[in-house]
């Protein structure tokens, strides 16, 4: 059977966390409530969050892969970029899904009471940058970044300065999807996020990981993604789950942490470098 770990990060903000060691928040203001992101669809979700909300609830999605997604058909209003449709109905197929949960150590925790059925993409309501959620004292703000997916966006909680990135920026970015931008068009997009993040985030709460991420993440992807365009990388094979490419700086065993000390990686694929190229 499965469950979800769950923590509370702030007064407002419940994190609870997956069976893919995907984490998804809900935040609450004073009149609703938003769950940003519905895991992989392995387990009820919904249960857990209904033992800490009792507001109005709208799920937010920052994009269509499967393990952000497939939890998406237990909840009512739900919110994701019409460009993910492609992505999210090429990953709702049953043995892709199956396929993924094999390689997790927690497969034997699954039972097939635990495999939700996802949605189809009429299900959900579209959203975009610069759309705004109206918690009740929390506002939430959309921004894109096109990079993981090509309409992956991240929320801002403005007044407590807290941003939801989803798998838009991380330690080891993750461009190897047929949905993937370039490396240059990334770099671009995060350039341009943190431009209008300024003087506005704090905090970042991500997808994966640790569960937090500093705001220099930006500035040290950036860097690998410059350094990746002018073939300065350690270039070492990357291959997981038929995923083929390469990591730009070599991480120490086991872990994220890069052997240089550096903050912040690219796994990519080298013909998909230049925007020509996509």
């Amino acid at each position: 059977m499965v469950t979800f770990a769950v923590r509370q990060i702030t007064p407002h903000i419940t994190e609870f966390l997956g069976r893919f060691h995907e984490r998804m928040y809900l935040v609450k203001g004073r009149e609703r409530a938003a769950l940003i992101d519905t895991g992989c669809g392995f387990g009820h979700l919904k249960a857990e969050v209904d033992k800490v909300n009792e507001l109005p609830l709208m799920v937010l999605l920052t994009h269509g892969h499967q393990d952000h997604a497939m939890g998406a058909g237990e909840f009512g209003e739900v919110w994701l970029n019409p460009a993910e449709q492609e992505v999210f109905e090429r990953q709702t197929d049953r043995d892709y899904r199956l396929w993924g949960l094999r390689i997790s150590r927690d497969a034997a925790l699954v039972t097939p009471e635990d495999l939700l059925e996802p949605p189809p993409f009429s299900h959900f309501h579209p959203v975009q940058a610069g759309d705004m959620f109206d918690l009740g004292g929390i506002t939430l703000e959309a921004f894109a970044c096109p990079g993981h997916t090509q309409g992956h966006l991240v929320y801002l909680d403005r007044e407590h300065r807290i941003l939801f990135s989803g798998d838009a920026v991380s330690r080891a970015s993750f461009l190897l999807g047929r949905e993937s931008t370039s490396v240059e068009e990334y770099r671009d997009n995060l350039l341009r996020l943190k431009d209008l993040l300024e003087d506005r985030a704090d905090r970042i709460l991500e997808g994966h990981g640790n569960g937090e991420l500093p705001m220099y993440i930006f500035d040290g992807v950036i860097q690998v993604c410059n350094e990746v365009l002018a073939g300065d990388t350690d270039r070492i094979p990357y291959d997981l789950r038929g995923y083929q490419g390469f990591t730009a700086k070599a991480r120490k065993p086991h872990s994220l942490d890069r052997v240089d000390g550096g903050f912040g990686n690219l796994i990519y694929r080298e013909d998909k470098l230049w925007k020509w190229q996509t």
